[in-house]
């Protein structure tokens, strides 16, 4: 006895002692609250972590979701919490004391002498509530410090997408051919350059894969257009003969000129400086002139419709399905400069004959330096009309079978209630 008074003694017991059982059964109900408010936290604190957030504004929410699970836990327990006049109670039982601590504090006995030694009354279970606790603690351990494992590296393609440097293999050809205007093809060059100066990691994202997709199709079109009009000049060229088929040609030469200057690729204007602007202008060039001038054009024409099939753009390819991945292949509205794109080569499994592969029959001469596309012949031929053949005339309107009535529209099928209502209606 420390101070020498009972009372005290024994009050400071019975409070320590419900102090103890109040603390197990709060811990009891709070271990399990705190391990459940702690996963999602841990999962929250991750995902920030992974993301390069800071996890710094998590913590508060911790200490606060913390907070209120230890209230609500205590709130849950406060039905097995002891008083002090419990506590003393139980230190009864326990101490074999009957009930002279309730009597001495009623003041009917006096207190009980504290004894020397007061022998162990309670033993901890620690083993689930620590359980709980060790478990929370892991969880946002594991959150706060496991290393964040980290994307694998994007791939580092070796240059700009595949349809921009075909771009660039059209613009550098058209400016070798020198057929096209130097202005048009700065502009298209500006705008490959453009795409090109985008960073290497958004290079091959749909938004700029698209805009490279689109730019070398509008250049390969617009190409296949140049050599259109040069091809259509060149024609009208070959066709002026006699004075008549002079202005029709002249109309046609007008006319692939005036597309020649306002296509989405202008000709190079040192180009459309040497050919006739008018009727009077073709006219005064000799049949050899004209001749070697729709050569020139023809050529320029085929060359510059190549470009874009040598740099693989804008020609339709064939798939194993035997469809055309893109283009519009053969056909067209027609019309003057309309036609169809170039027809696609495709690939069969049957064999075809093309024979011994002679070539007595051509006439082009030196065979060594022909392309693909150029022109072997021409030949002209007249219609074969039969006049015995020929239908005679005939009257309109003679009809030799006799008029028929007509037949009904449709048939309706009834019921016998349905007709019998129907009889009685048209009595």
């Amino acid at each position: 006895m420390p101070d020498g008074n009972p009372r005290r003694y024994w009050e400071t017991r019975a409070t320590a002692l419900a102090c103890r059982i109040n603390v197990a059964a709060w811990l009891a109900r709070a271990a399990p609250a705190l391990f459940a408010v702690a996963t999602p936290f841990a999962i929250a604190v991750f995902a920030l972590r992974r993301h390069g957030d800071s996890p710094a504004p998590a913590a508060l929410g911790i200490a606060l979701a913390f907070l209120a699970a230890g209230i609500f836990a205590g709130w849950r327990a406060r039905r097995d919490y002891y008083h002090r006049t419990e506590a003393r109670v139980f230190l009864e039982s326990a101490l074999r004391l009957d009930t002279r601590l309730t009597a001495a504090t009623a003041g009917l006995v006096p207190w009980p002498a504290a004894p020397a030694k007061l022998p162990a009354l309670l033993r901890w279970r620690l083993g689930g509530p620590l359980g709980w606790l060790a478990g929370a603690a892991l969880l946002l351990a594991l959150a706060s410090y496991v290393p964040i494992p980290r994307d694998s590296a994007p791939p580092r393609f070796g240059g700009p997408p595949p349809s921009l440097l075909q771009t660039k293999e059209m613009l550098a050809a058209l400016q070798d051919l020198k057929t096209a205007d130097p202005a048009a093809l700065e502009k298209l060059a500006e705008r490959a350059s453009e795409l090109a100066r985008r960073p290497a990691d958004s290079q091959y994202n749909h938004s700029a894969l698209e805009a490279a997709d689109a730019l070398r199709d509008q250049t390969a079109a617009a190409t296949a257009a140049l050599g259109r009009g040069l091809e259509s000049a060149a024609n009208a060229l070959q066709s002026a003969g006699n004075e008549v088929d002079m202005k029709s040609a002249a109309g046609n030469l007008a006319a692939a000129l005036q597309g020649l200057r306002d296509g989405n690729m202008a000709a190079n204007k040192e180009l459309l400086a040497n050919l006739p602007a008018n009727a009077s202008q073709l006219a005064g060039l000799t049949p050899e002139q004209r001749a070697q001038l729709a050569q020139q054009l023809s050529q320029a024409g085929r060359q510059t419709r190549g470009v874009a099939g040598a740099a693989g753009a804008g020609a339709p390819v064939a798939r194993p399905d035997g469809k055309l991945s893109k283009g519009d292949g053969p056909g067209g509205n027609g019309g003057p400069g309309g036609g169809g794109g170039t027809a696609p080569l495709t690939l069969s499994q049957q064999e075809s004959d093309a024979g011994d592969g002679k070539s007595e029959g051509l006439t082009l001469g030196d065979l060594s330096r022909v392309s693909l596309g150029d022109k072997l012949g021409t030949t002209a031929g007249a219609h074969d009309i039969a006049p015995s053949k020929a239908a005679g005339s005939t009257s309109a309107g003679a009809i030799a079978t006799p008029a028929q009535g007509g037949d009904a529209v449709w048939v309706n099928r009834l019921t016998p209630a349905e007709r019998a209502a129907l009889k009685n209606f048209f009595k």
